[in-house]
């Protein structure tokens, strides 16, 4: 009997293995009722307005023109929004990145020259916008224009690179660290006596 129960506990758990292993298909764009939906010029809703557009090379933000404008002033001011969220997205990444670098190179306390990097690498990241372009655009139904816009992210790299090359500590801080750490090691000689 011990037999058959255990045969038969170990065809449940099996079956119920087999059960979660099979997997669910993912809804697609054309199930999504907002794929359905026709704009002003008589174009279907594009995928990129449900959600961001990944890509390993390029950062996508859409940016959106205001109502009651004409299409050419709409498309200017959806490249400006474009462009305020490209400059924040740098900002938040370099911030990110400085943040973590402080907090495992274990430089807390000692940020101030970090913390001018931080802000020469934005600054300098946020006025180059040599790789910005309008990828695609939709006007909707209440002709409000959306603009896709991307961003290549080897700019970002490159312009945080040139900030590395360029932001070199003069010799006056350099002697001035090295004149405070003799002292700390007078003073630990002295605590030591």
């Amino acid at each position: 009997m011990k037999k058959f129960t255990l045969l038969a506990v170990f065809f449940v758990v099996l079956s119920a293995i087999g059960c979660k292993s099979t997997k669910e298909v993912a809804p697609t764009y054309a199930d999504d009722p907002r794929s359905k939906v026709v704009g002003a010029e008589g174009i279907l809703r594009p995928e990129w307005m449900n959600g961001t557009k990944k890509s390993e090379d390029l950062y996508y933000v859409v940016g959106d023109g205001r109502m009651g404008m004409s299409k050419s002033a709409q498309q200017g001011t959806a490249r400006t929004d474009g462009l305020a969220k490209v400059a924040q997205w740098k900002s938040s990444v370099v911030a990110d990145t400085m943040k973590n670098y402080m907090e495992e190179g274990g430089t807390i306390g000692n940020t101030q020259v970090l913390m001018r990097f931080e802000q020469a690498t934005i600054t300098r990241s946020n006025t180059n916008l040599s790789g910005f372009d309008l990828v695609e655009y939709w006007i909707d139904a209440d002709n409000v224009y959306h603009g896709l816009f991307s961003y290549p992210k080897s700019d970002l790299r490159k312009d945080f690179q040139t900030t590395v090359s360029e932001f070199q500590r003069n010799e006056a801080a350099a002697f001035a660290e090295f004149k405070a750490q003799e002292a700390f090691r007078q003073l630990e000689s002295q605590l030591n006596k």
